[in-house]
């Protein structure tokens, strides 16, 4: 059967029948997929003016900030190249060799860190992001190390790609979520502000089994002296402070002073709650912040503080009550993530 000059072409290009072995195609969308993550994190260093040197992908300790922006700038770029045309140039299969090196001599630092610092019983959980972009790094790096092969001509399923892709980001905010579920050590200082969070609450009823675990965790932090004031979101946006008022109240039977509460009834989010407490008069010189949550939220609290520029510390709430739903807000909690991944981008667009 003869094909046509463009559709062999095509073929070439690394698409079109899918003769490559599988795991090129998991390779390519494994590139594709960190090569994403990559170019989000961008989008919020020039967004947010956020620290390209604490990246989403390790810690580029030692290199100044111009710097880790051209690292992670050369690196999508290259892992983008890769997805589409695996085929690489010599010299910039070079290039792109050497980039996933320093990406992964950088992460393998930080296992090691994790693994000398953190406390036995959590290491595992703490060392979870690592080891996930290590392999990530593995999987896209296994592809592109075998160079201009004929095997890495042939085509390969869009469809493997693409899943690959997918699963290569959930993944990724996945392991994300679970080392960011540990709580930070706080400081030996109070910082001006505890915030609770709200959750899902009907007005008309008490607070929720989870919002009674985080004030009760968050009360007892500020008795213990760790901060100045105590804040609590819990409305639903309508300006009806019922809701608050309640939590309020359970606050204050936890042995917390009335007047070193505030209530933020008008925030329907928990970044519209960071908005709120960072503009107190307590954190115009000291931008500190303790955020008492659930463990699968904590990740996101620390994104959408670096995002306003905080520096939060993430406390999980001790659960009294069992989550009878954590599976359902676990997945929630994930595509949450995504979408704050994703802000910086609307953000930029909305720009004139």
């Amino acid at each position: 059967m003869k094909h046509s000059a463009a559709s062999l072409r095509y073929t070439s290009q690394g698409y079109g029948p899918p003769n490559a072995p599988g795991w090129i195609g998991v390779s390519r969308g494994a590139a594709l997929g960190v090569a994403w993550i990559t170019v989000f994190n961008l989008v919020e260093i020039f967004a947010f003016n956020t620290s390209a040197i604490h990246n989403w992908l390790c810690n580029f300790r030692m290199l100044t900030q111009p710097l880790c922006i051209s690292v992670l700038s050369m690196l999508a770029t290259a892992l983008f190249i890769y997805a589409v045309k695996p085929g690489l140039p010599g010299s910039v299969w070079l290039a792109t060799t050497c980039l996933i090196a320093v990406v992964t001599l950088f992460t393998g630092w930080d296992l090691w860190e994790v693994n000398q610092n953190s406390p036995e019983n959590l290491r595992q959980t703490a060392m979870s992001r690592s080891l996930g972009v290590l392999m990530l790094l593995a999987v896209a790096g296994l592809g592109i190390l075998i160079g201009d092969s004929k095997a890495i001509h042939a085509g390969s399923s869009l469809v493997t790609v693409g899943i690959s892709c997918i699963l290569t980001i959930f993944g990724f905010v996945v392991v994300t979520l679970q080392s960011g579920s540990i709580g930070d050590l706080l400081p030996a200082d109070a910082v001006p502000v505890i915030l609770v969070p709200g959750c899902d609450m009907d007005p008309e009823v008490d607070p929720s089994e989870a919002l009674h675990d985080r004030v009760t965790t968050a009360s007892q932090l500020f008795k213990d002296g760790h901060a100045e004031l105590l804040v609590l979101s819990g409305s639903s946006g309508d300006e009806d402070a019922t809701g608050t008022a309640a939590l309020k109240l359970m606050a204050v039977e936890a042995g917390v002073p009335e007047q070193a509460i505030v209530l933020d009834n008008s925030s329907v989010d928990t970044a519209q709650a960071l908005q709120f407490a960072n503009r107190l008069p307590e954190l115009e010189n000291d931008h500190r912040l303790i955020v008492v949550s659930h463990w699968f939220e904590l990740a996101r609290m620390r994104m959408l503080g670096r995002q306003a520029g905080i520096q939060i510390f993430a406390v999980p709430a001790e659960q009294k009550h069992a989550l009878s739903d954590q599976q359902r807000l676990y997945a929630q909690e994930v595509l949450a993530f995504l979408r704050t991944c994703v802000h910086p981008a609307k953000k930029l667009l909305s720009q004139p």
